[in-house]
């Protein structure tokens, strides 16, 4: 298991014979085996204290081979957290006598275990040698060196704030100084919870970066006055909504049912219906049905079924089977999305068995085929030539359901088979109701970029779907970069559908690329393109504004008076920038 150079901790001299060096290995290999042995005697004991007592005797007084082969030892213990845990203590002890070396034993280990260690590493040759650790985290990558700054900031807090910020200056790190002195400044004036909160919220660092500190600090608060801290919390002034709503759901995890007692006593509308809808996300993880049972007496009644429904998602996605089962619980207007979600998440494994159970719940909706379209869209994604097969042999073409069934299929079939997922299409008979299949099709095989492929099946395609298919191709091909292209296969349309595609295709091009629009526009097939083209670039540039207005009055000299004079009364008096 180890290269036959590192068999040996003593070099062998020079002219010794096989025999001798095969010996030697023997030996080492027999020390090993004593060697793991000592790592089980020592994990005997009760006491992670003792571990590590153990550990610190062991290999204090070792050399850098010895440590190296411990090293190459705790590679073969199994439990995860006693290997780690030997690892930190040869890590400890190697980098007192080689940090360099102890560095590069870390990319050995896991991406979860690596910046544990690195930590280690560093927060010891800090101690040693700061200069020589700081020029080795120089060398780091960005992740890497941000991992060795926190354990260097950390390790030397005898320094001033002026050389600790230095230092981050140094590596190219002065954001992650920040947040580490922004924090610390919080750990330390916890005893005042709300000041420690104030602190967070106005240093300038994004909050969803302090988010474990700011849990630990609320937390905190909530052990002095109670779930009172959420109504706290709810008037803050945080960054953005995520992070109050991720810290709200910490408080509530605490103890989701006094937490919902508290809220449901509050007057304010807007913070009774915040609260309450992340307090019984977190219960519902737990206990959904004590959660269901406590929304029933809640006033509004209409803020209680709105909840009813936020509870029945989360058990949905959390134990599907049992939400299923229970589904009577739920008030009827809110049992159709959570059902939809269940059977969609059992259709993932098991989309036949998703359909016989429908059966289980007809009595408890009005509708169970809006649940089926779930189910065979969700089959649909990992299996779509078995669930197109079921389809197809489950309804018959006069079946308006057929057709919805089918709009779900075969845009998954046509990533995996195209040809096949258009034939299909183009066998059925023209719906009454919305689009023909085929244009669902050939648009998903434009998008999947078959355009070549696309542009084939054209000739096939129905005539009152035709103009559609047209478009939808060409603003693929325009996404793509062929623009060019895009324009030049509308030119055989007749003039009606001419127009409307070229409309189609230059509000794709302004949306996607406007300044080459704008260098292109003398280049345009026909000046009903050309002016359609300025005047999707003047509403663009409206939104979003790209061009200047020196370009934007080039364009509008390349149009006639009548449509200058349209344009002028459409967009001149919204966009003030232009005289």
């Amino acid at each position: 298991m180890v290269p036959q150079k590192e068999l040996s901790i003593q070099e062998t001299a020079p002219g010794e014979d096989e025999q001798t060096e095969t010996q030697s290995a023997r030996d080492l290999a027999s020390t090993r085996k004593v060697d793991v042995g000592k790592f089980e005697k020592i994990f005997k004991h009760p006491s992670p204290a003792e571990h590590y007592k153990a550990l610190y005797n062991t290999f204090s007084e070792n050399t850098e081979q010895e440590l190296k082969e411990w090293w190459i030892q705790s590679q073969n213990i199994e439990r995860t957290s006693h290997r780690e845990i030997v690892q930190q203590v040869i890590l400890q002890n190697l980098t007192a006598l080689n940090p360099q070396k102890a560095l590069r034993f870390v990319d050995d280990v896991s991406m979860q275990q690596r910046d544990t260690l690195s930590r280690t590493i560093f927060s010891e040759w800090a101690e040693l040698h700061l200069d020589d650790a700081i020029e080795a985290a120089a060398k780091l990558g960005g992740a890497q060196r941000n991992v060795a700054l926190e354990a260097i900031l950390k390790a030397r807090d005898d320094l001033t704030e002026e050389n600790r910020h230095a230092i981050a200056v140094q590596l190219k790190q002065e954001g992650t100084y920040q947040l580490f002195m922004s924090d610390a400044k919080v750990i330390h004036s916890t005893t005042d919870p709300r000041e420690s909160l104030d602190i967070l919220l106005n240093d300038d660092i994004d909050d969803l970066l302090q988010l474990e500190t700011l849990v630990i600090v609320t937390e905190a608060w909530r052990e002095q006055i109670g779930f009172e801290v959420l109504s706290k919390i709810f008037h803050s002034e945080f960054q953005e909504y995520r992070t109050k709503n991720w810290i709200t759901a910490a408080i509530a995890q605490a103890d989701p049912a006094l937490a919902f007692d508290y809220a449901k006593g509050g007057t304010e509308e807007y913070e009774l219906s915040y609260l309450t809808r992340i307090i019984v996300k977190e219960w519902a993880r737990t206990d959904p049905l004590a959660a269901l049972t406590a929304v029933s007496t809640i006033e509004p009644s209409s803020l209680g079924v709105d909840l009813e429904e936020e509870i029945a998602e989360v058990w949905a996605r959390t134990n599907p089977y049992e939400l299923i089962g229970n589904i009577k619980l739920v008030s009827e207007p809110s049992r159709m999305s959570p059902l939809e979600r269940a059977f969609s998440f059992i259709a993932l494994e098991d989309p036949l068995g998703a359909i016989e159970s429908l059966s289980s719940v007809e009595d408890s909706v009005l509708n169970t085929f809006q649940i089926l379209r779930q189910i065979v869209d969700q089959w649909a994604t990992i299996q779509p030539e078995a669930a197109t097969e079921w389809v197809l042999n489950n309804f018959d073409q006069e079946e308006s359901q057929l057709q919805t069934l089918l709009e779900e299929v075969l845009p998954s079939l046509a990533r995996r088979d195209p040809v096949k997922a258009f034939e299909i299409a183009l066998e059925q008979p023209a719906p009454k109701y919305g689009a023909a299949l085929e244009l669902t099709v050939i648009s998903q095989i434009a998008r999947d970029g078959n355009i070549e492929l696309a542009i084939s099946l054209l000739s096939r395609v129905h005539e009152d779907v035709k103009a559609d298919a047209y478009n939808n191709i060409a603003s693929a091909m325009v996404k793509a970069g062929r623009t060019f292209e895009a324009l030049e296969l509308g030119i055989d349309l007749e003039t009606q559908q001419q127009r409307y595609f070229y409309a189609g295709v230059i509000q794709v091009w302004a949306h996607t690329d406007p300044t080459s629009l704008y260098a292109s526009l003398e280049d345009l097939p026909t000046s009903a393109a050309q002016s359609e083209a300025i005047f999707e670039l003047f509403f663009y540039n409206h939104v979003n504004p790209v061009l200047t207005d020196d370009q934007l009055e080039q364009a509008r000299s390349l149009l006639s008076p009548d449509d200058a004079a349209n344009i002028e009364k459409s967009w001149f008096k919204v966009d003030r920038r232009i005289p």
